[in-house]
């Protein structure tokens, strides 16, 4: 396969099923990485609540045909992303990154990324950002490798857990 076999599209109503199985199956790598079960659980359920978030701008999908491997949602401020207002971030957000694992390592976190670069463009902003932590540091490669830079400001704490901030410029 070759990643001009790859579509990005808008999530239509009728995926949202399979784009949250994609989306609960390529997090679950990091299910170990949390020590309280309760943890793990809570975030699978912010997961699943997040697809139905009437605060996303959009939700971006991968496809090959009618088979989606991965996805992102697209936010337009701080506030509607993470009920976070103080973080003063009135720019793209991308939110919830994932690739299924049959999906990794053909380029399509790349393609979504860059989808999301034109969207921030369309919308003329200066800045797409976007979170991690350190669980993630593949990820956190990819973005580094992709031209984003850390932005300690806009960095938060969810519990113990510190939220690092990346910001690509435009």
């Amino acid at each position: 396969m070759t990643v001009a076999e790859i579509v990005i599209e808008h999530l239509k109503e009728e995926d949202y099923a399979s784009y949250l199985e994609v989306l609960v199956e390529s997090y679950a790598q990091y299910e170990k990485e949390y020590e309280n079960p309760e943890d793990w659980a809570s975030y699978l359920s912010d997961i699943r609540a997040s697809v139905g978030n009437p605060n996303a701008e959009t939700i971006l999908v991968a496809k090959r045909g009618d088979e989606i491997l991965g996805g992102l949602q697209l936010f337009t401020d701080s506030e509607k992303a993470y009920g976070l207002p103080e973080l003063n971030i009135q720019s793209t957000i991308v939110r919830l990154l994932g690739v299924h694992p049959k999906g990794r390592g053909l380029g399509v976190a790349k393609k979504l990324l860059h989808e999301s670069f034109a969207f921030a463009r369309n919308r003329q902003d200066q800045a797409l950002y976007l979170h991690s932590g350190d669980i993630m540091q593949a990820a956190i490669n990819l973005y580094l490798s992709l031209g984003f830079v850390r932005d300690e400001s806009k960095e938060f704490y969810k519990g113990q857990k510190l939220v690092k901030s990346f910001r690509y410029e435009l």
